[in-house]
């Protein structure tokens, strides 16, 4: 497949997704990028434990409040206008600074991110917690690491 028209996302919408994904507007997936990227916009509500993605890398731009983001063995303090690069099978982490919650732009290449979000909101939301093994095997099939 090949992109062969541009399109606008409204602001405060985003592109449909299998399964509604809390706090999250995608305004581009692989579908309509030719699977380059995946493009989101997130509200944290919670920090982000450390972890890796085997396949994607990950840019993060600050749209609203603070956050640590540890990379590797590097810390970054990053507030609004700051973009943090996490590169694929690198150990990440983010971690709230900020009394509101942080607001940011991510983009993850090449694009994915969008599935293993939708798997892993339809196993939480069927009743299990983060460490279970159905919340283990998406994170598996998706190439994402905790830890």
């Amino acid at each position: 497949m090949s992109v062969q028209r541009g399109f606008l996302v409204p602001a405060g919408t985003g592109r449909p997704t299998r399964v509604p994904v809390a706090n999250t507007s995608f305004k581009a997936v692989g579908d309509v990028t030719d699977g380059a990227f995946t493009f989101l916009e997130y509200v944290m509500t919670y920090d982000i434990p450390r972890h890796t993605h085997l396949r994607e890398h990950e840019n993060l731009y600050v749209l609203e409040g603070s956050v640590t983001v540890r990379v590797g063995d590097d810390e970054f303090s990053a507030g609004v206008g700051d973009f943090v690069f996490a590169p694929r099978g690198v150990a990440h982490a983010i971690t709230a600074t900020s009394d509101a919650p942080p607001r940011f732009l991510t983009v993850s290449s090449p694009s994915g991110f969008e599935h293993f979000m939708e798997d892993l909101m339809e196993v939480l939301t069927a009743g299990h917690d983060r460490s279970s093994p159905e919340v283990a095997a998406v994170r598996e099939k998706h190439g994402w690491i905790p830890g």
